[in-house]
């Protein structure tokens, strides 16, 4: 009966249907049926003086979270723009020329159903020029187009004081036609300076202060994004004069759109180690001296340290007793400064001279048995390297997975207080830092085979190792798991297994929140120490030794973590000098007690003659000022003329020339330390025993090898201190302050310090 209901069932359907059986699909009951995408709301939300047009939508779908949008606006610029995921990002500018009735269609798609919606819109609110001012008119070309966010940083005293900007308030285009952006200027005096940057939050193009004058170059100026007519001192540039050059230019970087990259070296690089006139375990007692290049020794007569100027020093620093530098960055930068936004990481800053002039830097530092190693950069490169530009040049360019990119700002992902994603004309992107430094994609195995090579490059031309930058945010987890993350310690594992075809090559990591970690013969092998060198400022200036100072003493790993007191990074400390408000007695307690504790300590630049930080400048700037070689008020001897940057405040009496003339300075002070540690290298590399509570004047330690075995002892107190100890009837004087006879109980004076070498007499 069931078969024959079933049966009729199936006839009357046919019937119904007007045809054959063969023309009746029947979908499954489970089959899901796509819903087309909403198009919930759809406005302008804003129109500006500038012709800014901002429209916002929102959008939905039952199937899907992840909608591409199309907008469409005839007349603006630019006319179609594309929203990977218009569910998130809800917001866009187009930019329109003129006053007028306009049209908006926004078509989004699911990928298979597209929903459309048109907005009829009328613009009134851009004003008419005024012509009864004498302006500067600035034209913009950029490849894209789009000109929303970009504005002018203004300063000079042509300028009308009215429209002098600071760089967070830049002024906005004062229109948009055809492909370009343009500003008008009120000056009021053409015979003096006009200044500006075009820029985008902190992204320039060109990276340069553009200068002129107008009463010589006129009152119409041709900016192009990445081109300038001709580059001036330092990063001062001249703009294009007339709009055919402009143009031309514009074509050449159009043309070079998605292949600048092309100019680098990408070659895989075999390892080929050098023959070193140094000891393979030198890095075990090194003396480490942290060289700004840029201020150490101007060799031209620019202004500028480089690498000419650091080779004539070098018998300074041999002499004073350093075994080994650590480098700022030396490799092509867009900054022009401080070098941590590296443009190439195959070839040297040309600021500081040529590959041949490094090349001989190292050859002539090897001879003096100094080991160099120099500042490698992995985390970010700049918005400025072609690696970026290309990726940036489009989503389907095959950098483009090189670099951290997303669909909008994500404020909830907080870095230091604000969130790392960068908008900008080419997209948002990760930077931890700064715009200007577009985080790379560390999880990308190309990326990492390209730093590998990198590597190998300046491991090849002789450079005994690296200092690397940053590596406590190389890796990104997601909201609220930023830094220190365990795959950085995976990545610099990675890394540092290249130095294993360079038996004497030294590494050492800066991660100030993941050292410990980073410390370890699977990570890094060494990372800097920063607390060590707070808690030895905080002990010698509350005369008291610190229980953070045991507590880094105690760690199992503390020989593979350099001490450092200060360096070129305002967060790691002031200069000791200022630290300290000069009290010559504390210095010389924490510089012992750093260069006695550490295997391999470091002393950045200047820091063996008490230089002082420069006033009136910005707190990192301030602390890389030009060595202070002489008492010449202009140059203190780093120069034959006004330096880069001004002078250290007390360089007038805290110079090499005048501590040299003084037996009992602090120059001389430190070339003692060095020179007992290199002729007793197991202070440095002997197996440690702390003698020493929390809260005491003393600070007492031994470092033994095999039969030898060594005391240090350092009374940081403003009164005498105690050491009593079981370690023998004798001893050998290596270093006493205040002649103190070595015996199992000893008084030892406010601010002692002494070593001695143990004898079985």
């Amino acid at each position: 009966m069931r078969v024959f209901l079933l049966f009729c069932m199936t006839l009357t359907l046919m019937a119904c249907g007007g045809g054959s059986a063969e023309s009746v699909s029947v979908p499954p009951a489970n089959t899901p049926t796509n819903q087309a995408p909403e198009i919930t709301s759809f406005t302008l939300a804003n129109v500006s003086e500038q012709g800014l047009v901002t429209l916002n939508w929102q959008v939905t779908d039952s199937d899907t979270t992840n909608l591409r949008c199309t907008l469409t606006m005839q007349g603006a610029s630019p006319e179609t723009h594309q929203v990977n995921n218009c569910i998130l990002t809800t917001q866009f500018v187009f930019t329109v020329a003129q006053n007028g009735t306009y049209r908006a269609r926004l078509d989004v798609s699911d990928g298979s159903e597209t929903t459309s919606q048109t907005l009829a819109l009328t613009v009134t609110q851009i004003p008419p020029p005024d012509t009864s001012i004498r302006t500067m008119k600035i034209y913009y070309l950029h490849s894209s187009g789009f000109y929303a966010g970009w504005g002018l940083h203004l300063w000079g005293n042509s300028v009308d004081p009215e429209y002098v900007t600071t760089w967070q308030n830049a002024m906005p285009p004062t229109r948009v036609e055809n492909d370009y952006a343009y500003w008008e200027v009120p000056i009021v005096d053409e015979d003096q300076i006009f200044s500006f940057i075009v820029h985008f939050g902190d992204l320039k193009s060109p990276n340069y202060d553009l200068i002129l004058t107008p009463a010589t170059f006129g009152d119409t100026v041709w900016v192009t994004e990445g081109s300038v007519a001709a580059e001036g001192p330092g990063i001062t540039a001249t703009p294009f004069s007339t709009e055919a050059e402009a143009r031309a230019a514009l074509e050449q970087v159009m043309a070079n759109n998605g292949n600048e990259s092309e100019a680098l070296d990408f070659s895989s690089i075999e390892p080929l180690p050098v023959e070193q006139n140094i000891a393979d375990d030198w890095w075990q007692s090194a003396n480490f001296m942290e060289i700004y290049v840029r201020g150490y020794q101007d060799s031209d007569g620019d202004g500028v340290g480089d690498f000419n100027g650091l080779t004539q020093r070098l018998p300074y620093l041999a002499e004073l007793g350093i075994t080994a530098l650590w480098l700022m960055p030396i490799m092509e930068s867009a900054d022009n400064d401080h070098g941590y936004e590296t443009q190439n990481y195959r070839d040297v800053e040309s600021d500081y001279g040529t590959l041949s002039d490094f090349q001989n830097m190292l050859d002539e530092a090897d001879r003096l048995g100094i080991a160099i190693i120099i500042d490698y950069v992995m985390n970010h490169a700049a918005s400025q390297n072609p690696l970026f530009q290309d990726a940036a040049s489009s989503s389907n360019h095959p950098l483009r997975d090189w670099f951290i990119w997303n669909d909008s700002v994500d404020t909830q992902w907080q870095l230091w207080g604000r969130t790392p994603w960068r908008n900008s004309p080419y997209g948002v992107y990760y930077g931890a830092f700064t715009e200007r430094m577009p985080d790379f994609n560390l999880r990308n195995q190309a990326v990492l085979e390209y730093h590998k090579d990198s590597m190998r490059f300046w491991l090849n031309m002789g450079v005994d190792g690296f200092r690397f930058d940053a590596v406590g945010v190389l890796v990104e987890n997601g909201i609220g798991q930023l830094e220190n993350q365990p795959q950085n310690l995976t990545v610099m594992g990675e890394m540092a297994k290249v130095l294993d075809d360079y038996p004497y090559a030294y590494i050492v990591c800066e991660a100030p929140g993941q050292f410990r970690d980073m410390a370890q013969p699977d990570s890094c092998v060494n990372a800097f120490n920063f607390s060590a060198g707070h808690t030895i400022l905080e002990s010698v200036k509350n005369r008291s030794i610190s229980a953070g100072l045991l507590n880094e003493l105690n760690q199992a790993n503390r020989d593979q973590m350099p001490m450092i007191l200060a360096n070129h990074d305002f967060f790691a400390g002031n200069r000791v000098y200022n630290q300290l408000n000069g009290d010559m007695t504390q210095y010389r307690l924490a510089s012992a007690m750093y260069l006695l504790l550490s295997p391999q300590p470091f002393t950045y630049y200047g820091e063996e003659i008490g230089m002082a930080a420069g006033a009136n400048m910005q707190p990192d700037a301030s602390l890389r000022t030009p060595m202070s070689w002489n008492n010449d008020a202009t140059h203190a001897g780093f120069s034959t003329r006004t330096p880069f940057r001004a002078l250290s405040q007390n360089a007038s009496v805290n110079n090499v020339e005048v501590q040299q003339l003084d037996s009992l300075s602090l120059y001389y002070w430190y070339q003692s330390l060095y020179a007992l540690r290199s002729a007793h290298p197991v202070i440095s590399t002997g197996e440690m025993n702390l003698l020493t509570g929390s809260n005491e004047r003393v600070l007492a330690f031994t470092r033994t090898h095999e039969d030898s075995t060594y005391l240090v002892a350092i009374n940081v107190g403003s009164q005498s201190g105690t050491l009593s100890h079981a370690l023998g009837q004798s001893a050998l004087s290596l270093l006493n302050t205040d002649d103190v006879s070595f015996s199992t109980s000893m008084v030892l004076p406010p601010g002692f310090v002494g070593v001695w070498q143990l004898t079985n007499d």
